[in-house]
Protein backbone atom coordinates (compact mmCIF):
# COMPACT_ATOMS: atom_id res chain seq x y z
CA UNK A 1 0.00 0.00 0.00
CA UNK A 2 2.91 2.17 0.60
CA UNK A 3 3.66 2.76 -2.88
CA UNK A 4 0.25 2.85 -4.31
CA UNK A 5 0.86 6.56 -5.78
CA UNK A 6 3.96 5.16 -7.42
CA UNK A 7 2.72 1.69 -8.19
CA UNK A 8 1.75 1.65 -11.89
CA UNK A 9 4.58 4.63 -13.24
CA UNK A 10 7.25 2.10 -11.43
CA UNK A 11 5.74 -1.52 -12.84
CA UNK A 12 6.17 1.14 -16.09
CA UNK A 13 9.62 2.39 -15.87
CA UNK A 14 10.76 -1.09 -15.04
CA UNK A 15 9.63 -2.78 -17.69
CA UNK A 16 11.57 -0.20 -20.27
CA UNK A 17 15.03 -1.82 -18.56
CA UNK A 18 14.20 -5.00 -17.89
CA UNK A 19 13.51 -6.57 -21.86
CA UNK A 20 10.20 -8.16 -20.49
CA UNK A 21 11.11 -11.44 -18.90
CA UNK A 22 10.42 -12.06 -15.48
CA UNK A 23 14.57 -12.16 -14.39
CA UNK A 24 15.56 -8.53 -14.86
CA UNK A 25 19.31 -7.87 -17.38
CA UNK A 26 22.09 -5.84 -15.32
CA UNK A 27 21.35 -2.99 -17.01
CA UNK A 28 23.27 0.58 -17.40
CA UNK A 29 23.23 3.12 -15.21
CA UNK A 30 21.48 5.14 -18.28
CA UNK A 31 18.61 2.83 -18.29
CA UNK A 32 18.27 3.34 -14.41
CA UNK A 33 18.18 6.78 -14.64
CA UNK A 34 15.42 6.55 -17.58
CA UNK A 35 13.53 4.10 -15.01
CA UNK A 36 13.83 6.55 -12.54
CA UNK A 37 12.92 9.65 -14.14
CA UNK A 38 9.78 8.03 -15.35
CA UNK A 39 9.23 6.55 -11.57
CA UNK A 40 9.15 10.34 -9.66
CA UNK A 41 7.92 13.59 -10.71
CA UNK A 42 9.74 16.03 -13.62
CA UNK A 43 12.98 17.54 -12.76
CA UNK A 44 13.91 14.60 -9.72
CA UNK A 45 16.51 13.09 -12.01
CA UNK A 46 19.67 15.17 -14.02
CA UNK A 47 21.67 14.18 -16.70
CA UNK A 48 25.44 15.43 -17.73
CA UNK A 49 24.17 18.24 -19.94
CA UNK A 50 21.73 19.80 -16.94
CA UNK A 51 23.07 22.62 -15.04
CA UNK A 52 21.64 21.26 -12.34
CA UNK A 53 23.64 18.68 -12.50
CA UNK A 54 26.98 20.73 -12.08
CA UNK A 55 25.65 22.52 -9.28
CA UNK A 56 24.99 18.79 -7.72
CA UNK A 57 28.37 17.62 -8.59
CA UNK A 58 29.73 19.91 -5.89
CA UNK A 59 31.65 18.81 -3.46
CA UNK A 60 33.39 19.97 -0.49
CA UNK A 61 36.59 18.03 -1.27
CA UNK A 62 37.57 18.47 -4.84
CA UNK A 63 38.64 14.72 -4.97
CA UNK A 64 34.91 13.86 -5.03
CA UNK A 65 34.52 15.40 -8.14
CA UNK A 66 37.49 15.00 -10.14
CA UNK A 67 37.00 12.52 -12.72
CA UNK A 68 34.11 11.43 -11.66
CA UNK A 69 30.67 11.76 -13.09
CA UNK A 70 27.53 10.00 -12.40
CA UNK A 71 25.08 9.22 -15.24
CA UNK A 72 22.97 11.66 -13.68
CA UNK A 73 21.56 12.54 -10.12
CA UNK A 74 18.24 12.09 -8.53
CA UNK A 75 17.43 14.42 -5.85
CA UNK A 76 14.17 13.26 -4.12
CA UNK A 77 11.39 15.60 -2.47
CA UNK A 78 9.93 13.48 -0.07
CA UNK A 79 10.45 10.08 1.67
CA UNK A 80 8.14 8.18 -0.55
CA UNK A 81 10.73 9.44 -3.62
CA UNK A 82 13.54 8.11 -1.97
CA UNK A 83 11.82 4.88 -1.64
CA UNK A 84 10.40 4.54 -4.86
CA UNK A 85 14.34 5.27 -6.30
CA UNK A 86 15.41 2.57 -3.94
CA UNK A 87 13.21 0.00 -5.44
CA UNK A 88 14.25 1.00 -9.09
CA UNK A 89 17.86 0.94 -8.09
CA UNK A 90 17.76 -2.61 -6.59
CA UNK A 91 15.68 -4.35 -9.24
CA UNK A 92 17.78 -2.99 -11.88
CA UNK A 93 20.40 -4.16 -9.86
CA UNK A 94 22.80 -0.68 -9.95
CA UNK A 95 25.41 1.03 -8.45
CA UNK A 96 24.73 4.12 -6.42
CA UNK A 97 25.49 6.31 -3.28
CA UNK A 98 23.90 8.79 -1.06
CA UNK A 99 25.22 12.44 -0.57
CA UNK A 100 24.05 14.35 2.22
CA UNK A 101 26.11 16.88 2.35
CA UNK A 102 29.29 16.17 0.43
CA UNK A 103 31.65 16.43 2.86
CA UNK A 104 33.88 13.14 2.62
CA UNK A 105 37.70 13.71 1.79
CA UNK A 106 38.40 11.13 -0.37
CA UNK A 107 36.68 10.33 -4.05
CA UNK A 108 34.01 8.57 -3.93
CA UNK A 109 33.07 9.07 -0.64
CA UNK A 110 29.66 10.21 -1.28
CA UNK A 111 29.72 10.25 -5.26
CA UNK A 112 29.20 7.51 -7.85
CA UNK A 113 31.48 7.59 -10.87
CA UNK A 114 29.59 6.10 -13.70
CA UNK A 115 26.35 5.48 -11.56
CA UNK A 116 23.83 7.08 -9.95
CA UNK A 117 24.27 9.56 -6.80
CA UNK A 118 21.12 10.12 -5.36
CA UNK A 119 20.80 13.76 -3.93
CA UNK A 120 18.84 14.23 -0.66
CA UNK A 121 19.41 17.85 -0.53
CA UNK A 122 15.88 18.73 -0.77
CA UNK A 123 14.98 16.71 2.39
CA UNK A 124 15.07 20.05 4.32
CA UNK A 125 12.29 19.50 6.97
CA UNK A 126 12.82 21.01 10.18
CA UNK A 127 10.37 20.90 13.02
CA UNK A 128 10.40 21.23 16.85
CA UNK A 129 7.43 19.37 19.06
CA UNK A 130 4.96 21.86 20.78
CA UNK A 131 6.77 20.47 24.16
CA UNK A 132 10.53 22.04 22.77
CA UNK A 133 12.15 18.17 23.76
CA UNK A 134 12.71 16.73 20.06
CA UNK A 135 13.49 18.35 16.70
CA UNK A 136 12.77 16.15 13.42
CA UNK A 137 15.70 17.05 11.02
CA UNK A 138 15.26 16.50 7.44
CA UNK A 139 18.42 14.49 5.91
CA UNK A 140 19.34 16.45 2.81
CA UNK A 141 19.77 19.48 5.74
CA UNK A 142 23.41 21.08 6.64
CA UNK A 143 23.93 22.19 10.28
CA UNK A 144 23.93 26.17 9.57
CA UNK A 145 20.26 24.76 8.70
CA UNK A 146 19.68 23.43 12.41
CA UNK A 147 21.68 26.07 14.04
CA UNK A 148 20.04 29.12 12.45
CA UNK A 149 16.68 27.76 13.12
CA UNK A 150 17.07 26.56 16.48
CA UNK A 151 19.11 29.72 17.77
CA UNK A 152 15.83 32.06 17.43
CA UNK A 153 14.07 29.85 19.46
CA UNK A 154 16.92 29.23 22.24
CA UNK A 155 17.79 25.36 21.78
CA UNK A 156 20.39 23.21 20.57
CA UNK A 157 21.27 19.97 19.69
CA UNK A 158 24.04 17.73 20.73
CA UNK A 159 24.42 18.41 16.38
CA UNK A 160 27.58 19.31 14.20
CA UNK A 161 30.26 22.15 14.96
CA UNK A 162 30.98 22.57 11.32
CA UNK A 163 28.08 25.04 9.54
CA UNK A 164 28.44 23.24 5.62
CA UNK A 165 28.73 19.62 6.94
CA UNK A 166 25.69 17.46 6.47
CA UNK A 167 23.42 16.40 9.21
CA UNK A 168 23.29 12.66 8.02
CA UNK A 169 26.72 12.04 7.55
CA UNK A 170 27.85 13.30 11.06
CA UNK A 171 25.40 11.57 12.91
CA UNK A 172 25.72 8.14 11.39
CA UNK A 173 29.05 7.96 12.27
CA UNK A 174 28.79 9.52 15.63
CA UNK A 175 28.90 13.01 16.12
CA UNK A 176 31.49 15.17 18.43
CA UNK A 177 29.56 18.58 19.50
CA UNK A 178 29.92 21.75 21.21
CA UNK A 179 27.16 19.78 24.20
CA UNK A 180 29.06 16.52 24.01
CA UNK A 181 30.58 16.71 27.49
CA UNK A 182 27.14 16.78 28.50
CA UNK A 183 24.77 15.22 26.42
CA UNK A 184 26.84 12.73 24.67
CA UNK A 185 27.69 12.54 20.64
CA UNK A 186 25.15 13.12 18.34
CA UNK A 187 24.07 9.68 17.99
CA UNK A 188 23.36 9.34 21.22
CA UNK A 189 21.06 12.26 21.02
CA UNK A 190 18.66 10.35 18.12
CA UNK A 191 15.35 9.53 19.44
CA UNK A 192 14.35 7.67 16.34
CA UNK A 193 15.40 7.18 12.51
CA UNK A 194 13.12 6.94 9.89
CA UNK A 195 14.80 5.12 6.76
CA UNK A 196 14.10 3.57 3.64
CA UNK A 197 15.33 0.15 3.41
CA UNK A 198 17.09 -1.80 0.38
CA UNK A 199 13.60 -3.25 -0.35
CA UNK A 200 11.87 0.37 -0.60
CA UNK A 201 9.98 -0.59 2.66
CA UNK A 202 9.64 2.80 5.23
CA UNK A 203 10.51 2.04 8.64
CA UNK A 204 11.52 3.58 11.70
CA UNK A 205 13.77 2.73 14.58
CA UNK A 206 13.62 4.08 18.04
CA UNK A 207 13.59 2.82 21.39
CA UNK A 208 10.46 1.14 21.61
CA UNK A 209 10.42 0.10 17.54
CA UNK A 210 13.07 -2.03 15.70
CA UNK A 211 15.70 -1.67 18.77
CA UNK A 212 18.76 -3.43 16.98
CA UNK A 213 18.13 -1.11 13.97
CA UNK A 214 18.27 1.86 16.15
CA UNK A 215 21.09 0.51 18.51
CA UNK A 216 23.10 0.16 14.64
CA UNK A 217 22.50 3.43 13.38
CA UNK A 218 23.77 4.85 16.31
CA UNK A 219 27.51 4.92 14.65
CA UNK A 220 27.29 1.77 12.73
CA UNK A 221 27.06 4.22 9.54
CA UNK A 222 23.61 3.98 6.94
CA UNK A 223 25.20 2.35 3.56
CA UNK A 224 24.32 -1.07 5.37
CA UNK A 225 21.07 -0.86 6.52
CA UNK A 226 19.64 1.89 4.21
CA UNK A 227 19.19 5.48 3.34
CA UNK A 228 18.09 7.63 7.18
CA UNK A 229 15.62 10.18 5.46
CA UNK A 230 14.72 11.77 9.11
CA UNK A 231 16.38 12.26 12.79
CA UNK A 232 14.27 13.18 15.45
CA UNK A 233 17.06 14.31 17.99
CA UNK A 234 16.88 15.71 21.48
CA UNK A 235 16.68 19.41 22.18
CA UNK A 236 17.84 21.36 25.26
CA UNK A 237 17.20 24.86 26.10
CA UNK A 238 20.37 27.30 25.45
CA UNK A 239 19.22 31.12 25.96
CA UNK A 240 19.56 32.59 22.36
CA UNK A 241 21.49 29.64 21.35
CA UNK A 242 24.93 31.29 22.57
CA UNK A 243 27.79 29.87 24.08
CA UNK A 244 31.27 31.38 25.68
CA UNK A 245 33.88 30.76 23.22
CA UNK A 246 37.36 31.81 22.59
CA UNK A 247 40.06 31.09 20.08
CA UNK A 248 44.09 30.95 20.68
CA UNK A 249 46.76 30.49 18.45
CA UNK A 250 50.03 29.51 20.64
CA UNK A 251 53.50 29.95 18.47
CA UNK A 252 54.63 26.33 17.60
CA UNK A 253 57.87 26.56 19.57
CA UNK A 254 55.31 26.27 23.06
CA UNK A 255 53.59 23.31 21.44
CA UNK A 256 54.84 20.95 24.41
CA UNK A 257 53.20 23.32 26.95
CA UNK A 258 49.65 23.68 25.06
CA UNK A 259 49.41 20.03 24.28
CA UNK A 260 49.93 19.17 28.46
CA UNK A 261 47.33 22.00 28.94
CA UNK A 262 45.51 20.15 27.09
CA UNK A 263 45.62 17.06 28.69
CA UNK A 264 45.52 18.00 31.24
CA UNK A 265 41.95 19.67 30.37
CA UNK A 266 41.11 16.22 29.39
CA UNK A 267 42.05 14.16 31.92
CA UNK A 268 40.90 16.23 35.00
CA UNK A 269 39.16 19.81 33.64
CA UNK A 270 36.02 18.42 31.25
CA UNK A 271 34.77 15.70 33.67
CA UNK A 272 34.81 18.21 36.59
CA UNK A 273 33.17 20.71 34.25
CA UNK A 274 30.82 18.71 31.51
CA UNK A 275 29.78 21.95 29.90
CA UNK A 276 33.28 22.65 28.58
CA UNK A 277 34.53 21.95 24.68
CA UNK A 278 37.81 21.87 23.18
CA UNK A 279 39.51 21.23 20.74
CA UNK A 280 43.34 21.42 19.38
CA UNK A 281 44.76 22.06 15.66
CA UNK A 282 48.64 22.08 15.23
CA UNK A 283 49.31 23.69 11.58
CA UNK A 284 51.86 24.89 9.42
CA UNK A 285 51.27 28.24 7.44
CA UNK A 286 53.23 30.67 6.43
CA UNK A 287 51.22 33.68 7.61
CA UNK A 288 51.54 32.15 11.07
CA UNK A 289 55.50 31.90 10.32
CA UNK A 290 55.33 27.90 9.79
CA UNK A 291 54.36 25.69 13.05
CA UNK A 292 51.58 27.19 15.44
CA UNK A 293 48.94 25.45 17.84
CA UNK A 294 45.29 26.30 17.11
CA UNK A 295 43.37 25.70 20.77
CA UNK A 296 39.54 26.64 20.75
CA UNK A 297 37.42 26.91 23.73
CA UNK A 298 33.96 26.76 24.49
CA UNK A 299 31.94 26.68 27.20
CA UNK A 300 27.78 26.23 27.78
CA UNK A 301 27.60 28.56 30.83
CA UNK A 302 27.59 32.73 29.78
CA UNK A 303 29.19 35.75 32.23
CA UNK A 304 26.26 37.74 33.30
CA UNK A 305 27.15 40.57 30.30
CA UNK A 306 28.21 39.68 26.97
CA UNK A 307 30.94 42.47 27.92
CA UNK A 308 32.62 40.27 30.58
CA UNK A 309 32.99 37.65 27.97
CA UNK A 310 36.06 39.88 27.23
CA UNK A 311 37.36 39.41 30.86
CA UNK A 312 35.70 36.23 32.04
CA UNK A 313 37.16 32.95 31.66
CA UNK A 314 35.71 29.57 32.77
CA UNK A 315 37.49 28.32 35.54
CA UNK A 316 38.39 24.92 33.71
CA UNK A 317 40.34 27.50 30.76
CA UNK A 318 42.30 29.36 33.07
CA UNK A 319 45.32 26.76 32.65
CA UNK A 320 45.54 28.32 29.15
CA UNK A 321 45.60 32.06 30.05
CA UNK A 322 49.15 31.58 30.84
CA UNK A 323 50.09 29.99 27.32
CA UNK A 324 52.41 32.54 25.16
CA UNK A 325 49.70 33.79 21.99
CA UNK A 326 49.94 34.82 18.53
CA UNK A 327 46.42 35.92 18.47
CA UNK A 328 43.59 35.41 21.44
CA UNK A 329 39.91 36.14 21.13
CA UNK A 330 37.30 36.06 23.14
CA UNK A 331 33.67 36.07 22.92
CA UNK A 332 29.57 35.04 23.23
CA UNK A 333 28.18 33.95 19.92
CA UNK A 334 25.44 31.91 18.76
CA UNK A 335 25.81 28.60 17.66
CA UNK A 336 25.35 29.36 13.95
CA UNK A 337 27.74 32.53 13.70
CA UNK A 338 30.63 29.89 15.54
CA UNK A 339 29.92 27.07 13.39
CA UNK A 340 30.65 29.76 10.23
CA UNK A 341 33.53 31.00 11.81
CA UNK A 342 35.19 27.46 12.09
CA UNK A 343 34.30 26.26 8.72
CA UNK A 344 36.42 25.12 6.40
CA UNK A 345 35.71 26.47 2.87
CA UNK A 346 34.86 24.50 -0.46
CA UNK A 347 38.06 24.66 -3.48
CA UNK A 348 41.17 22.20 -2.03
CA UNK A 349 41.30 18.62 -2.42
CA UNK A 350 41.34 16.84 1.14
CA UNK A 351 42.28 14.13 3.03
CA UNK A 352 42.07 12.84 6.74
CA UNK A 353 43.17 9.58 8.73
CA UNK A 354 42.88 9.26 12.45
CA UNK A 355 43.34 6.91 15.30
CA UNK A 356 42.57 6.92 19.06
CA UNK A 357 44.78 6.55 22.00
CA UNK A 358 44.95 6.65 25.77
CA UNK A 359 44.92 10.36 26.95
CA UNK A 360 46.76 9.22 30.37
CA UNK A 361 50.04 10.43 29.40
CA UNK A 362 50.85 13.98 28.40
CA UNK A 363 54.43 12.66 27.35
CA UNK A 364 52.45 10.40 24.45
CA UNK A 365 51.52 13.22 22.99
CA UNK A 366 54.30 15.13 22.49
CA UNK A 367 56.41 12.70 21.73
CA UNK A 368 53.75 12.28 18.32
CA UNK A 369 54.38 15.79 16.92
CA UNK A 370 58.03 15.21 15.75
CA UNK A 371 56.40 11.97 13.82
CA UNK A 372 53.99 14.47 12.34
CA UNK A 373 56.07 17.02 11.59
CA UNK A 374 58.64 14.83 9.38
CA UNK A 375 55.29 13.71 7.65
CA UNK A 376 54.76 17.86 6.75
CA UNK A 377 58.38 18.44 5.61
CA UNK A 378 57.80 15.67 3.35
CA UNK A 379 54.66 17.37 2.20
CA UNK A 380 55.82 20.68 2.00
CA UNK A 381 59.23 19.97 -0.48
CA UNK A 382 56.82 17.58 -2.54
CA UNK A 383 54.74 20.49 -3.32
CA UNK A 384 56.91 22.53 -4.64
CA UNK A 385 55.48 26.08 -3.85
CA UNK A 386 52.19 25.07 -4.48
CA UNK A 387 49.47 25.16 -1.87
CA UNK A 388 49.59 22.52 1.20
CA UNK A 389 48.34 23.13 4.26
CA UNK A 390 48.55 20.14 6.86
CA UNK A 391 47.10 19.36 10.25
CA UNK A 392 47.40 17.38 13.19
CA UNK A 393 44.21 17.00 15.68
CA UNK A 394 43.60 16.55 19.20
CA UNK A 395 40.12 15.69 20.33
CA UNK A 396 38.94 14.85 23.99
CA UNK A 397 37.03 11.81 24.61
CA UNK A 398 37.32 12.50 28.02
CA UNK A 399 35.19 10.62 31.05
CA UNK A 400 31.97 12.52 30.81
CA UNK A 401 31.42 12.03 27.57
CA UNK A 402 32.27 8.16 27.26
CA UNK A 403 29.28 8.23 30.48
CA UNK A 404 27.19 10.37 28.51
CA UNK A 405 27.43 8.23 25.60
CA UNK A 406 25.70 5.19 27.92
CA UNK A 407 22.46 7.28 29.42
CA UNK A 408 20.47 6.81 26.16
CA UNK A 409 21.37 3.22 25.95
CA UNK A 410 24.84 3.42 24.36
CA UNK A 411 26.18 3.07 20.77
CA UNK A 412 27.78 0.80 18.30
CA UNK A 413 31.03 2.52 18.95
CA UNK A 414 32.19 0.11 21.38
CA UNK A 415 33.50 2.98 23.57
CA UNK A 416 33.56 2.40 27.36
CA UNK A 417 33.92 4.32 30.56
CA UNK A 418 36.59 2.03 31.75
CA UNK A 419 38.92 3.39 28.08
CA UNK A 420 39.15 6.40 29.07
CA UNK A 421 39.96 8.83 28.87
CA UNK A 422 41.16 8.41 25.48
CA UNK A 423 42.18 11.40 22.85
CA UNK A 424 41.42 11.13 19.20
CA UNK A 425 44.64 11.80 16.94
CA UNK A 426 43.62 12.95 12.99
CA UNK A 427 46.00 13.41 10.38
CA UNK A 428 44.54 16.14 7.73
CA UNK A 429 45.27 18.19 4.93
CA UNK A 430 44.38 20.12 2.30
CA UNK A 431 46.35 20.79 -1.07
CA UNK A 432 45.69 22.30 -4.44
CA UNK A 433 47.81 20.04 -6.66
CA UNK A 434 46.16 16.75 -7.84
CA UNK A 435 50.01 15.27 -8.55
CA UNK A 436 50.20 14.94 -4.74
CA UNK A 437 47.21 12.91 -4.05
CA UNK A 438 49.00 9.39 -3.45
CA UNK A 439 51.88 11.12 -1.32
CA UNK A 440 49.46 12.71 0.61
CA UNK A 441 47.43 9.66 1.69
CA UNK A 442 50.47 7.22 1.60
CA UNK A 443 52.31 9.79 4.01
CA UNK A 444 49.04 10.35 6.09
CA UNK A 445 48.48 6.67 6.75
CA UNK A 446 52.10 6.22 7.41
CA UNK A 447 51.93 8.99 10.39
CA UNK A 448 48.64 6.65 11.86
CA UNK A 449 50.41 3.98 11.82
CA UNK A 450 53.98 5.23 13.49
CA UNK A 451 51.48 6.90 16.39
CA UNK A 452 49.72 3.84 16.74
CA UNK A 453 53.11 1.82 17.61
CA UNK A 454 54.16 4.20 19.69
CA UNK A 455 51.53 4.26 21.48
CA UNK A 456 51.55 0.38 21.85
CA UNK A 457 54.78 0.54 22.98
CA UNK A 458 53.92 2.30 25.92
CA UNK A 459 50.67 0.67 26.73
CA UNK A 460 48.72 3.05 25.69
CA UNK A 461 46.78 1.95 22.57
CA UNK A 462 43.30 1.90 22.13
CA UNK A 463 42.74 1.68 18.06
CA UNK A 464 39.13 3.34 17.81
CA UNK A 465 39.13 4.91 14.11
CA UNK A 466 36.19 7.80 14.07
CA UNK A 467 34.42 7.03 10.53
CA UNK A 468 34.08 10.58 10.00
CA UNK A 469 37.78 11.32 10.02
CA UNK A 470 38.77 8.04 8.77
CA UNK A 471 40.88 7.43 5.80
CA UNK A 472 39.47 5.72 2.77
CA UNK A 473 41.09 2.05 3.74
CA UNK A 474 40.62 2.21 7.20
CA UNK A 475 38.97 -1.05 9.09
CA UNK A 476 36.43 1.47 10.86
CA UNK A 477 33.52 -0.99 11.54
CA UNK A 478 36.37 -3.97 13.22
CA UNK A 479 37.71 -0.72 15.38
CA UNK A 480 34.64 -1.17 17.37
CA UNK A 481 35.51 -4.06 18.72
CA UNK A 482 34.68 -7.81 17.79
CA UNK A 483 31.63 -8.09 19.30
CA UNK A 484 30.23 -4.82 18.22
CA UNK A 485 30.86 -5.49 14.51
CA UNK A 486 29.60 -9.29 14.59
CA UNK A 487 26.40 -7.56 16.21
CA UNK A 488 26.19 -4.63 13.36
CA UNK A 489 27.13 -7.82 10.60
CA UNK A 490 24.44 -9.63 11.77
CA UNK A 491 21.52 -6.50 12.17
CA UNK A 492 22.94 -5.77 8.72
CA UNK A 493 21.83 -9.46 7.37
CA UNK A 494 18.14 -9.50 8.99
CA UNK A 495 17.37 -6.10 7.50
CA UNK A 496 18.97 -6.25 3.96
CA UNK A 497 19.16 -10.44 3.62
CA UNK A 498 19.83 -10.48 0.35
CA UNK A 499 23.02 -8.19 0.24
CA UNK A 500 21.69 -5.38 -2.42
CA UNK A 501 23.30 -2.37 0.06
CA UNK A 502 26.31 -3.94 0.39
CA UNK A 503 26.41 -5.34 -3.37
CA UNK A 504 25.02 -1.61 -4.53
CA UNK A 505 25.81 1.06 -2.57
CA UNK A 506 29.53 2.76 -3.82
CA UNK A 507 32.10 4.61 -1.57
CA UNK A 508 32.09 5.14 2.37
CA UNK A 509 32.42 2.43 4.83
CA UNK A 510 31.13 -0.96 4.59
CA UNK A 511 30.28 -4.03 6.95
Amino acid sequence: MLFSGFSKILLGALSLATAGCCTPLSPSSDAACKAIDLALPLGRVNYPDSPTYAQENHYWSNRQTDNIAPACFVAPENTLEVAATMKVLASLNTQFSVKGGGHTAFAGGSNSDGGVTVDLMYLTTLNVSSDRKTVSIGAGNRWINVSEALDTLGLVVAGGRVADVGVSGLILGGGISFFSGMYGWACDNVRNYELVLASGLIVNASPTENEDLFWALRGGGGSSFGIVTRFDMGAYEQPGGNIWHSSLIIPGAANASAIAAYQNLTVNGMPSDNKAHSYMVLTHMDMLGGYAVISDLFHADLPNTADSAHETVPEVFVPFESLPTITKSKSIDNVSTISRAIDVPYGSRQTWWDTTIKATDPSLLIDIVPLWQDHVEKLIAAANGTAVTPYLAYQAIPLNVLKAMEVNGGNALGLKQSDGPLMLIQVAAQWSDSALDELMERSSEGVIGKINDLAKSRGLSHGFVYANYAGNSQSVFESYGADNHAKLKQVAMKWDPEGILRKLWRGYFKL
